[in-house]
Formats: C-alpha cells, structure tokens, sequence
C-alpha cells in the first residue's frame, strides 16, 4: 500500500468514527504500529500503557514517550526507565477535563512540547469519582463528599474538597516537572466554563490556592471548533475573517510575558481585531521563539484538548519538521501520515462530529500552511550538536491521475545540510505538505459532501440547548 493510500485511509477512519482507546480493532492497531515505527525511525521511545482506556479513552493506548533523539550528539535519556511515570499519570488523570492528561508530543532539543486539556473543577471531578476511584486516584484516602452539594459543585473548596484537589493538582504538577515544562500555553477564550450553571473546568491562573505559580502562564485565546463553521463558510478566505470577541463567555485575555511579546513585531494591543490567519502567525511565531529562548518544555492546552491543541500541536510539527529540527527521516507523505494518525486521530479529535457540523478545522490546520512558510517562522535551533541530515522532498510522480493538481515540478530531493538554504527548502517542503494532504482530504470529503453539515435534528438542537445555557 502507498503512502498516499496510508494518508486516506487515515482520514477515512477518522471521518467514521472517534478513536476510543477501548476499542480493538483491525484499523486502530494498524494505525498504532505505523506511528510506532514512523516515531521509532528517529526516536527512542518510552511508552505509558493505556490498553484499555485506564488513563483515558480517548488517548492512544500507547503513548510515545520520546527520550532519545537519534540524531543528536547528546545520546543520554531524557528520562530514565526507572521513573514510574504512569503511577504519576493514574494519580493525576481526574485532574484534567476529560481524564485528559499531560502528555508529550513533540521532542525537541531534549525539551518536551506536551498537550493536555483544561483543568477539572469539581463540578467534573464529583459525578466521576465513586469510592474505589478516589482511593485509586487520591494515594488510598477517602474523601466523603461535602454536605452542600451547590457549593460544591462551583468548587468553593471546602476542607474536603480541597485535599482531593490538592491530590490531584499536585499529581498533575509532578507530572509537568516530570517532563520538566516551565510555560503553560492555555489557548482558551473563556477563565471558565459553565454547563447548566455549574463550574466545570478552570484554568491553572484561576486556581485559588496558587497551586501552578511555578510555571509560567501565558494565555493565547484561540477560537474553538465553532469558528470554524464560518471559515469553512467563506471558503477559507480566512485572511477576512474576525471572530466576535465581544460575547460575554470569551472573557480570557491575551496574556504574554515581555520578554517573549518583544521577540514578535507586531502590536499585540490589537489582537481582537486581527483575522483568524493572523491570529495563527502570530502565535505560531511567539511558540518559536519561546522554543528558541527558553530551555523548558512546554504545555499547550484548550478546553477540552482535542480540537486547538491538536492545531497547534500540529502545526508545531509540521513546522519544525520542515526546519530538519525534528523527525529529520520522514518523507513529505509519512509526516502527513503521523501527525494526522496521532496528533488527531489516537488523541481522540472527532472529525465525524466536526464535519456534520462543519466544523473544518482539521482542513484548516493545513490550509494555512503557506501562511507560515516565511523565515519569521523559522526555527533557529540552539548549538546543541546535532548530525548533518539529508532531506528528502518526494518524488511526486508516484501520485495518481487523481492528483493533478500537485505541482510537478518539485525537484526530486534535497541532500542539505540544516545550515543551507533553509528558507527554500522550508518553504518547498511545507507547499508540497499542503497539496498532497489537500487532494488526499477531498478525495474523502469532496467539497460540499453531503458530510458537511448533514446533521441529524437532535444534534442540531443539543448544541444549541448547550450554547444558550452556556450564555445564559
């Protein structure tokens, strides 16, 4: 099989359904085995057991724990076999939105870029815990649950309440040193969110007793997957597009140290009023520079984890990827394959869902790629010693007749070293990333496929039920 058949098929069994760790199947295990072997092919790896959806269902059930990057000089794990870093990560998963945990994604330069949702408040935390989870997940201590059940469900933190946050929050902080992260990248619009009047997530600055004052918290409000309906709208002429701050829930700020807000030149006093493509470069350069200047991890991070994280997660990837910083032996179609198979798929992004809403921010991942080709998008590595690298550009003559419109005069390949001509071969790379995801995508959802918004009545009306209480 081809890897452009791979890269459909991929798409195809995310357009069916939502990957769900507990289920077995011919398809997920194959998708499985292909991301071990495409991240093995530059990494040595560690793996966090998920079999059977323990941590959470909608996370792969291995997940990659890269420690050693090949092609560095530097060949001494970053984390060494003996640390038990899934008993950190079953004391913590209740601690995030969704059992969605901190977990790492991106290896670079012996520094992690790792992705989770959006802090549990108690209103999430308390349906979800029975007995025999909170003694599994609080360290073996029972904690009866308050007398006041609306106090605490907007987590006033009673005595009790609190030692159970205290637990996991804490756990959740083991875990980011663990990966050694010292920024928290929170892309969320609202400092909270409400379901039928109750508090059910937060952000780690909204946290009353401080608990993450060790991390530095920079805050990046980015529209969610319901944006997306109105780029898909308007074609993808995104460059006109502005998203309407203005609502009462979008209340986040745009929070950014100075030291890195000075590295980007643009006036960030008017970020409200820049464009959804704008908006993208602009972070997208302040990410950057933040890898360039700082030498901790990262922890980016939305609401629920599946929909902007994975965006950002992925367009650090590809980025990098074409700047020979990280998996230097891909092939234009495998990095497409990899970052679509894990950054998405295993990491439970619901493109069924997305599409009947049509929600495309999946295409939209990609479609902006020839906005960030310029060298302010340029990663500009430390002097870590690295080995010279050979980059390969596809040979694009494989493509079937269906994908005439892939410009065919891409050279054949590229033997650089990373010093050379990074620019070109940047900008050649990320091009040649976008066409072919571009004709492999609408081979599955042509455009106006009965997909996009073929959503059943019900759950028309659920969202929107959701969306007026939500305001309300």
């Amino acid at each position: 099989m081809s890897s452009i058949d791979n890269i459909i098929n991929i798409l195809r069994s995310s357009a069916r359904q939502q990957y769900n760790s507990k289920q077995i199947d011919a398809t997920n295990e194959i998708v499985e085995n292909n991301v071990r072997t495409l991240f093995e092919q530059d990494y040595g790896c560690h793996y966090i057991s998920n079999a059977n959806g323990e941590l959470s269902i909608n996370y792969p059930r291995r997940i990659l724990v890269p420690v050693v990057d090949k092609w560095s000089i530097v060949q001494t794990a970053k984390i060494q076999s003996s640390v038990d870093i899934r008993d950190l990560c079953v004391r913590s998963c209740f601690a995030r939105c969704r059992s969605r945990l901190v977990a790492p994604a991106i290896f670079i330069e012996g520094r992690y870029i790792c992705r989770s949702a959006t802090l549990s408040s108690w209103g999430e935390i308390y349906p979800r815990f029975s007995m025999d989870l909170l003694i599994d997940a609080a360290s073996r201590h029972s904690v009866p649950p308050t007398g006041n059940t609306d106090e605490t469900l907007n987590d006033i933190e009673q005595p009790q309440q609190r030692s159970v946050f205290d637990k996991l929050r804490g756990a959740d902080i083991d875990l980011l040193k663990i990966f050694d992260i010292g920024s928290i990248v929170n892309l969320m619009v609202q400092e909270k969110n409400l379901l039928f009047g109750l508090k059910i997530t937060a952000t780690e600055k909204s946290d009353k007793y401080d608990r993450y004052r060790i991390f530095q918290l920079i805050s990046l409000p980015y529209p969610g997957c319901e944006h997306f309906r109105e780029v898909a709208a308007q074609k993808y002429n995104s460059e006109f597009i502005l998203h309407d701050w203005s609502v009462s829930k979008n209340a986040a700020i745009l929070e950014v140290p100075n030291h890195l807000s000075s590295c980007v030149d643009t006036d960030w006093s008017t970020w409200r009023s820049w464009s959804t493509i704008h908006l993208t470069q602009n972070y997208m350069q302040l990410l950057l520079r933040h890898l360039e200047k700082d030498k901790r991890g990262i922890l980016i991070h939305c609401l629920s984890g599946w929909d902007r994280t994975p965006l950002f997660i992925s367009l650090l990837r590809l980025s990098l990827w074409a700047d020979c910083a990280i998996h230097q032996s891909l092939t234009v179609e495998e990095i497409i394959y990899l970052t679509l198979a894990y950054d998405w798929y295993l990491f439970g992004h619901n493109l069924q869902e997305r599409l009947a809403h049509g929600e495309e921010i999946l295409y939209f991942t990609f479609m902006v790629l020839p906005h960030l080709i310029d060298d302010r998008f340029i990663f500009r590595p430390s002097m870590t010693p690295r080995q010279h690298v050979t980059t390969e550009i596809n040979d694009m003559n494989h493509l079937d007749n269906s994908m005439n419109d892939i410009p065919r005069n891409l050279p054949q390949s590229h033997c650089v070293k990373i010093e050379q001509d990074t620019k070109k071969v940047r900008e050649e790379k990320l091009l040649a990333v976008f066409h072919v995801f571009h004709t492999c995508y609408r081979n599955i959802v042509p455009e106006n496929s009965t997909m996009l918004n073929n959503r059943p009545l019900a759950s028309v009306m659920t969202r929107k039920i959701k969306d007026f209480l939500i305001k309300k």
